[in-house]
């Protein structure tokens, strides 16, 4: 890339906020998806209210994975700013681990929850709770990472993601 990229663009941004609260009701949704899971594992017909949030975990589960393919795309394509000068490298290190790890598990997510449900593979499903919880630890670093660089680093690299970068 020729400029230096120094913040997230709009749709960046909103891509990312839009990840964020999908991915939070994919919690919410999840006691409806293991009802309608149980149910399907019998070949059963899950309570209305479960089927309900089930569907609706698995239409916003591909919804992320077309997301996160667009997310890594813009990231290819438009680049991401870098570090704030001056951070030490196992910063940088950790931050790059943890950014990539999320985007790993933003993928897998919905592979192995298709790959469960749709083709009935229960070890997809088993690893598919274990990619939850992954992914939950990586956005708890994440979210550590971003407030330590605020309040203890006293950059700006929190603040990319509420002011998007201007042309």
């Amino acid at each position: 890339m020729d400029r230096k990229v120094t913040g997230y663009s709009s749709l960046q941004v909103a891509l990312h906020w839009l990840v964020v609260v999908l991915v939070a009701f994919q919690f919410l949704a999840h006691d409806g998806i293991e009802d309608s899971w149980r149910a399907h594992l019998r070949s059963e017909i899950p309570p209305s209210d479960a089927a309900v949030l089930g569907y609706l975990h698995i239409s916003s589960g591909m919804l992320v994975l077309l997301l996160a393919l667009l997310r890594l795309y813009l990231r290819m394509t438009r680049g991401a700013p870098g570090p704030p000068e001056g951070e030490p490298r196992l910063l940088q290190w950790a931050g790059d681990a943890v950014h990539w790890a999320i985007y790993l598990f933003l993928l897998l997510l919905p592979v192995t929850g298709s790959i469960a449900w749709f083709l009935g593979i229960e070890i997809a499903g088993e690893a598919h709770e274990w990619i939850q919880k992954f992914l939950l630890a990586a956005i708890a670093l994440h979210i550590a990472g971003a407030l330590f660089q605020h309040l203890v680093m006293r950059s700006q690299v929190l603040l990319r993601m509420f002011q998007p970068q201007r042309r």
